[in-house]
């Protein structure tokens, strides 16, 4: 019996499907990330999957192999830009093959060096979440180029369910780069499709997310999906369903509290 592809895998096929649905002009279309067209966007998942591959070899002790990956965060951006200029053919091609590698490589770490600690941008990052961060870009990006494709793309039916609380928790690594950093707010997330309460507390600029009910200055309300892509800046309450309790002028700026993806 055939094994059933990792989720992990499936996420990038997932992302893979939604790259090969974008049209000849669909290229230098806006998407879901500001200011950046599909090609910007392509271009951001190649180059993180390349980082993310050095990073993860350099972390388990393997060699590159002589491939010319970034060596940081910095080079990882000088190549974005070159790679946002190349055509679409070659893009698509090196986004299949540079997505299937680091693939490769975060399955092998995770079998034969399951303790390993990535040196990631954001700081360090053990192997299980580094392939959950992994994951949730290919998702993210592959949603993110919905409007230069013209059409949704239905998600994973599996996603939500595992990917709110962890958006949830990730949160709290946003929260130092808010320009809020220093003053104290609350928002309690209610999940309305399954099981699933926090509370997102921050105060002397540090963040921390707890698990259940409690009193807010900020409520929002709705389904995993819908919570999921506010969490991620990619829309407003209203335009997934979820309703806002409490201080509007808050609930409003929730992205700059937690600013990022």
């Amino acid at each position: 019996m055939e094994a059933q592809p990792s989720r992990l895998a499936q996420a990038r096929s997932w992302y893979l499907q939604a790259v090969d649905a974008i049209p000849p002009d669909g290229w230098s279309k806006a998407t879901l990330c500001e200011g950046w067209t599909a090609a910007n966007v392509v271009a951001h998942v190649v180059t993180g999957d390349q980082l993310i591959r050095g990073l993860v070899w350099d972390a388990t002790g393997k060699n590159r192999g002589g491939q010319d990956l970034p060596v940081d965060f910095a080079d990882r951006q000088r190549r974005f830009q070159a790679v946002s200029t190349w055509e679409p053919a070659k893009l698509k091609e090196t986004a299949r093959s540079e997505s299937e590698q680091t693939v490769a490589a975060i399955a092998e770490a995770l079998q034969h060096a399951p303790e390993a600690i990535v040196t990631m941008p954001i700081g360090p990052a053990p192997m299980p979440v580094l392939r959950s961060m992994r994951l949730n870009e290919y998702i993210i990006h592959g949603h993110d180029l919905g409007p230069a494709i013209g059409r949704s793309i239905a998600t994973p039916d599996w996603f939500f369910d595992r990917a709110l609380g962890d958006a949830v928790n990730r949160m709290t690594r946003l929260h130092p780069r808010s320009p809020h950093k220093g003053k104290s707010a609350s928002f309690h997330i209610h999940r309305t499709d399954g099981e699933g309460e926090w509370i997102l507390r921050a105060e002397s600029g540090e963040a921390v997310a707890e698990s259940g009910h409690g009193k807010a200055d900020v409520a929002m309300r709705g389904p995993a999906e819908g919570l999921y892509w506010v969490l991620m800046g990619r829309g407003k309450p209203a335009e997934h369903g979820v309703e806002v309790h409490g201080d509007p002028a808050m609930a409003a700026a929730f992205k700059e509290w937690f600013p990022g993806p």
